[in-house]
């Protein structure tokens, strides 16, 4: 019986060619789009999972809101808290380590490397127990300065992975090179893994003694902090015991407001570490994670578009058969006066959607093994696809191209098995019935609501990318060459040297110093004091406010553009802020600031804010009253996402680490850039050199809206495939069957324009009306995707793109049906009224 089934469902696969191919194509497609995304999410869902009682293991992230400026969100938190924190909760702490990320150069024996290395408590292992490949934790961290590497960083300074022992010189802790012994190899942490731990130093708090802001503090966030948990105990019991302690003994106290608590300005968040990688992001706001975090909602997206593609070839398979009954209806009344019951016959078309749909499968597979690089790259992941190994994978597969099988031959099955011999045995053409008519339009309906709505959201995705990628941001970005690590030993004492050879590089046009520059914000926020002159006592409270240090000539360089007063120049000396002497309680310097700072300290105009005095504790340098010399338009420092922030500019020559190199139009990039090298081998022998074009950083903030640009696009031009395909199908099939009628209108008169007009216009109410279903649908996704971004398209732009789809679709549809129709309608009548 199985044999006769099966060998009848070839035969009807083989003998329908087109039938077959659209079923066949939509199906393969559906299912190898499902492969990659159920590769994706289940790498996505599985980082961290690998660290022994993960969930046990929690971090705090910090948020501050203060009422006069944006609020503040990172995931690091002030170097004073894990202690405290520990301290006040010890029924619910088991222990705790602060993670301090920072990158030096490492020398071993003549090379030189640019490393990221992590300073940790020396509870470290106590939280997260990593296996070793050489050494263990006892012997190998139990004293300040012991190093711990992985296998990868081993094989990289030495060739191989037992280099206990072994030395290497880092640079610098302070202005001080150190030389460390590798007391232990810990195994490479796996792609899942939110850390990123190459290097690991026991932490001494003394080793930053020169910079007092990393640890012992309790506002500057710098560390990642991590608590063990008490078994039994949760995230949200410690965040809660956290937030009492801020407002009941807090140094926080002493911070506020009078009527204010802690928590009106600081709320820490507590997230067990199975959950940063996909839910981190909503804290991380101005402050990233060791390595780049997942998206949640991007999981969410992923699995909605694959779902809704896997009913699109559904629905083409449930469409195209019954369509198809006429073909069938015999077929059918033959086996049931031959005896075969309503199952049987429902079995048999089960058993065709099934076949079709396996088959399907293992072209997929094929698919899925090709294009499995390129889709590596446009996400920007490493997933490896092989059943033989994935047990687990290749039952989900085979679920899921069962329950498709069975859900695209179900209607199918049950519609066909339904009909009697005394009907579908006379010489009438088919069982089309009303209801069924009316269910293939819903589905039509539903097809094309999809594909315009997929099609919308991408168009907006990626208007907005390039609008913010495209965007006036107030300053010049291209022809520009960032080098890093300017404040590297060897480099830091020499600048005006480094500026003046720089300088000296054909086709260089200036060379100006920063802390940062564009697309490099690390949100540095200090209070600002606004005072009636120079030296009063000042009447006004501290206004938050972002700030950077530039040197002379920077405005001008990025072609910022001056409001009122002057940028920092060499011409005025006491523009900097220089360390201050023992003796001098409070230094003088200058201040450039922007629009929206001048009207955050509340006042009036640009030109009024010339001459102000602001009072402040400059990082690392001491208390200044600084007078405003300049006002800047507000630029876009970093991506449209996060707005413009109310900024100062300061000119801290011991701060600047940055150096942008602007060149001519036309300058030979390749020349300039190996002078540069040249340069900086003569002048730090002992620091490899990084550089990067600014516009490449710039595009690198959009980069996770680029890859959502190209798979919504990728998968929407799925959609709008397979719902084509199936229009073609469909619009074949109904010609097919009316081809008496369009014969005896031919014979009465009609035109091929009329007969094609006719049948377009058939399969055009049904995309019309699923554009005022998409419309709507796609408004609420696009509108609050677009509140991502602190400045965005508006409506206008929504309605434009809503507009543009509904066309397109029915400019697609319209050439779909207007071939088959041509066709159709210039066949010679005679041959369509001949008897069957």
């Amino acid at each position: 019986m199985i044999k006769h089934y099966l060998l009848t469902a070839w035969r009807h696969i083989v003998g329908s060619p087109l039938f077959s191919f659209i079923n066949i194509f939509g199906l393969t497609v559906a299912l190898a789009s499902c492969t990659l995304i159920i590769l994706f999410v289940q790498q996505e869902l599985s980082h961290d999972r690998h660290l022994p009682n993960a969930d046990r293991i929690v971090r705090l992230h910090s948020a501050y809101r203060p009422s006069d400026a944006p609020e503040f969100l990172t995931v690091r938190s002030a170097g004073r808290m894990m202690r405290a924190i520990s301290d006040y909760a010890p029924d619910l702490v088991e222990n705790g380590v602060r993670l301090l990320q920072v990158g030096p150069t490492v020398r071993v024996g003549e090379k030189i490397f640019s490393e990221s290395m992590v300073f940790a408590d020396g509870s470290f292992f106590d939280v997260f127990e990593l296996p070793f490949a050489a050494g263990d934790a006892k012997s190998g961290f139990a004293k300040p300065g012991d190093l711990i590497i992985d296998e990868a960083t081993a094989v990289k300074y030495f060739g191989r992975t037992d280099v206990v022992s072994e030395l290497v010189t880092v640079c610098c802790l302070g202005d001080k090179p150190v030389e460390m012994a590798i007391t232990g190899v810990i195994r490479d942490l796996p792609r899942t893994s939110h850390l990123e731990i190459p290097m690991l130093v026991y932490l001494e708090e003394s080793m930053f003694d020169f910079a007092p802001n990393l640890l012992a503090t309790w506002t500057s966030v710098n560390t990642y902090t991590y608590f063990k948990l008490l078994p039994g105990k949760t995230a949200v019991e410690l965040k809660n015991r956290i937030w009492q302690w801020l407002d009941a003994e807090s140094p926080f106290l002493g911070m506020v407001d009078e009527g204010m608590k802690p928590t009106d300005f600081t709320q820490p968040n507590v997230m067990a570490v199975p959950d940063i990688y996909l839910h981190a992001s909503r804290d991380a706001g101005n402050m990233g994670d060791m390595r780049p975090l997942g998206n949640m909602s991007m999981i969410y997206a992923f699995v909605s578009i694959t779902t809704l593609i896997l009913i699109l070839a559904a629905v083409n398979f449930m469409n195209l058969s019954t369509a198809r009954a006429s073909r069938r209806a015999r077929e059918v009344g033959l086996r049931k006066v031959l005896g075969a019951t309503r199952n049987q016959i429902a079995l048999q078309f089960l058993g065709e959607a099934l076949l079709m749909t396996l088959i399907a499968m293992l072209l997929a597979m094929s698919v899925v093994e090709l294009i499995l690089p390129v889709y590596n790259e446009a996400i920007g992941r490493e997933l490896e696809f092989s059943l033989g190994t994935e047990l687990p994978l290749a039952l989900s597969l085979l679920l899921i191209a069962l329950v498709v099988g069975l859900g695209a031959g179900s209607y199918p099955a049950l519609y066909l098995s339904r009909f009697l011999p005394s009907r579908v045995m006379r010489a009438s053409s088919g069982n089309d019935d009303a209801g069924s008519r009316s269910v293939r339009g819903a589905l039509v309906v539903f097809q094309f609501a999809v594909s315009i709505a997929l099609g919308i959201c991408t168009a907006m995705i990626y208007a907005q990318t390039n609008y913010a990628r495209h965007s006036d941001l107030g300053f010049s970005v291209d022809n520009k060459l960032v080098l890093h690590g300017i404040s590297a030993s060897g480099v830091a004492n020499n600048h005006a040297a480094l500026k003046e050879r720089l300088g000296r590089i054909p086709g260089v046009t200036s060379v100006v110093l920063s802390s940062e520059v564009p697309s490099q914000d690390n949100e540095n926020n200090t209070g600002f004091q606004l005072l009636d002159g120079a030296g009063d006592s000042g009447i006004s409270e501290d206004v938050l406010l972002n700030y950077h240090n530039v040197g002379d000539g920077f405005f001008d360089a990025y072609d910022m553009e001056l409001v009122a007063g002057r940028g920092f120049s060499q011409a005025f000396e006491a523009d900097r802020a220089t360390p201050l002497a023992e003796d001098a309680p409070i230094g003088n310097a200058a201040v450039v600031l922007n629009e929206t700072a001048v009207r955050r300290l509340g006042i009036e105009s640009a030109e009024a804010a010339i001459g102000r005095t602001l009072r402040s504790d400059l990082f690392m340098a001491g208390q200044y009253d600084l007078t405003v010399v300049g006002v800047v338009r507000d630029v876009y420092f970093r991506s449209l996402k996060f707005g413009v922030r109310a900024t100062a500019f300061t000119h801290q020559p011991n701060r600047l680490r940055e150096a942008t190199v602007s060149f001519a139009p036309g300058t030979d990039v390749v020349a300039l850039r190996t002078a540069v090298e040249e340069l900086w081998r003569d002048i730090a022998p002992l620091n490899p050199i990084s550089y990067e074009f600014l516009n490449s950083m710039m595009e690198a903030q959009y980069i996770e809206e680029v890859q959502q640009a190209r798979l919504f696009a990728a998968f929407s031009a799925l959609a709008i495939i397979i719902a084509c395909l199936g229009l073609y199908g469909l619009a074949s099939f109904t010609a097919e069957r009316r081809t008496r009628e369009i014969g005896i209108r031919k014979v009465m008169g009609a035109r091929v324009s009329d007969i094609v007009r006719l049948l377009v216009w058939q399969f055009s109410r049904p995309v019309i009306v699923a554009n005022l279903i998409a419309w709507p649908a796609a408004w609420l996704f696009v509108s609050d995707w677009l509140e991502n971004f602190e400045y965005r398209l508006g409506s206008v732009e929504i309605l434009t793109a809503c507009i543009l789809a509904g066309g397109i679709s029915l400019a697609i549809a319209w050439s779909t049906v207007a071939g088959r129709a041509l066709s159709v309608a210039r066949s010679n009548p005679v041959s369509a009224l001949r008897c069957e």
